[in-house]
């Protein structure tokens, strides 16, 4: 009778049946319990387990780019090849791999750990037996745990993005429905999203700007007319404020910020790409003219570069573009630059560890995935990673030393999800470590939630600094607040540890 055999790589890099797993093995889980009970209810044909040798010490991949390097002499004796490989479900694969000459089927599936964030349905039970497991194992072999990127609060594109305190700063865009008005922020260290003030009118097809830590929204489209109005969220009261308007209203205009001005590139006007580009000067709150493209253009990707404004791709209307411009701040002049590979339209731009990218976009029949990287050197485009999802209109931005790529259209449906290029390996990619978080930012978040409360704290303050106030600033009024600190800890990182059934 056919069944199924549950398969661990020993440090041979030979493959074990789990069955023959000595008990009370640190990586023991419990479906590898459960798999155990399984065969002794079944047993089966020892005779197809006749190859296998002796069990060493496993060795346990949760989820790695690299799983890394295997001793001289054992790969030597062990031979492998992939013959062919198959993505049954989203973390689901299968192969059949040749193996020391055996012909193999090889199944993984991903077992993905939940976000970062605090999880209100572990009980104190739960939580201390998980604290203990993680503060029992060995920090030599404490697995690397991964989770998701975070999504966003719903799918988009057309969206503006920036930096901003070290952060990625979301504003607008449209999904199936409507433009949006709606603002968020995405912290790279709790791997989380917070709801900023909402813009003061809907903008989708828009593109923002951060100069001196305050954000401007230029231009867009409220889902009926091109708009004209900017505005402008003040970093000392947290709110959006209308300056000055544009020359010409637009939308799907390129922005960006280079040398303490705002430039404006481009753009729909509801009939054609444009070649108007403007400046605004924050100090002044006044636009002005600079010289147009020389090819009027929308849904083009903007960015600065080695101290230029470089603008890549877009659409005239009728054809996706490839054509690139260089425009120098000194002449007032706008130059043509080496073409993109690829012509596209909705594509994002932006420099990344002193190299500059084009991510995405839209031949003008299919969302792409590909992204090109410029070569100074040799001074041409040369094919860069890919993304892991097609998106077309999506938005790019450089946040901790990584290139995010936020929303877009996969030319199925609009997106929710973010993704970075990972500077060490880089590739593209939807992960996030979760072994080393910010454990401050975590507290200080559960803390504002009042969760210190159901950890153990008898004080009903919402902060540290109540607790000084109110008692007098001693030094004893802290224990209560650094004693639910300590099991806050603990609760965060046993959660953070234990993956998501």
């Amino acid at each position: 009778m056919e069944r199924s055999h549950m398969l661990y790589l020993a440090l041979d890099n030979s493959l074990q049946d789990c069955s023959d797993l000595p008990p009370g093995q640190e990586s023991e889980s419990d479906l590898v319990q459960d798999y155990k009970r399984l065969v002794l209810k079944c047993p089966s044909n020892k005779k197809h387990r006749k190859g296998l040798k002796t069990a060493g010490r496993p060795r346990v991949i949760l989820y790695n780019m690299d799983i890394g390097e295997c001793d001289e002499d054992t790969s030597k004796d062990c031979e492998w090849t992939l013959i062919a490989s198959s993505k049954l479900a989203d973390h689901t694969f299968i192969s059949l791999i040749t193996l020391d000459g055996n012909l193999t089927r090889l199944s993984i599936q991903l077992r993905l750990n939940a976000p970062t964030t605090p999880s209100p349905i572990n009980t104190p039970d739960t939580i201390s037996s998980s604290a203990s497991k993680e503060e029992d194992l060995d920090e030599s072999i404490k697995p690397e745990l991964f989770c998701e990127v975070a999504t966003m609060s719903g799918p988009k594109c057309g969206l503006g993005v920036a930096e901003l305190e070290g952060k990625l700063f979301v504003c607008g865009g449209y999904d199936r429905a409507e433009c949006l008005r709606s603002v968020e922020s995405y912290c790279p260290d709790t791997n989380s999203w917070t709801q900023e003030n909402n813009m003061g009118e809907a903008r989708g097809r828009v593109q923002i700007a951060v100069i001196d830590g305050a954000v401007y929204a230029v231009g867009g489209c409220n889902g009926t007319t091109e708009l004209d109005t900017v505005e402008c969220l003040s970093k000392i009261d947290k709110k959006w404020n209308k300056v000055c308007r544009l020359p010409l209203a637009r939308s799907s205009a390129g922005v960006c910020a280079l040398d303490g001005n705002i430039y404006c590139v481009g753009g729909w006007n509801g009939q054609s790409g444009i070649r108007q580009c403007d400046v605004l000067k924050p100090e002044e709150n006044k636009w002005y003219s600079i010289a147009p493209l020389n090819t009027g253009r929308y849904q083009a990707g903007v960015a600065s570069y080695r101290g230029s404004l470089w603008v890549a791709g877009g659409s005239d209307a009728w054809n996706c573009l490839g054509s690139v411009e260089r425009y120098d701040l000194a002449s007032d002049q706008w130059t043509y630059a080496p073409s993109l590979l690829t012509p596209r339209r909705g594509c994002g731009l932006a420099e990344f560890n002193g190299k500059l990218y084009a991510v995405g976009g839209s031949d003008g029949s299919h969302s792409l995935n590909s992204t090109e990287c410029y070569d100074e050197v040799n001074k041409c485009w040369v094919a860069g990673p890919n993304l892991t999802s097609p998106r077309s209109n999506v938005s790019v931005a450089v946040v901790q030393n990584r290139l995010y790529a936020i929303g877009g259209f996969s030319g199925k449906t609009f997106l929710n999800t973010i993704e970075y290029l990972d500077a060490t390996s880089n590739e593209w990619t939807t992960f996030v470590q979760q072994s080393n978080p910010n454990i401050d930012n975590l507290l200080q978040t559960s803390l504002r939630n009042g969760m210190h409360g159901r950890a153990g704290s008898s004080s009903t303050s919402s902060s540290p600094d109540n607790l000084s106030s109110q008692n007098g600033g001693s030094e004893h009024t802290f224990k209560p607040i650094q004693t639910a600190q300590r099991k806050t800890v603990r609760r965060l990182r046993a959660e953070m540890d234990t993956p998501a059934n």
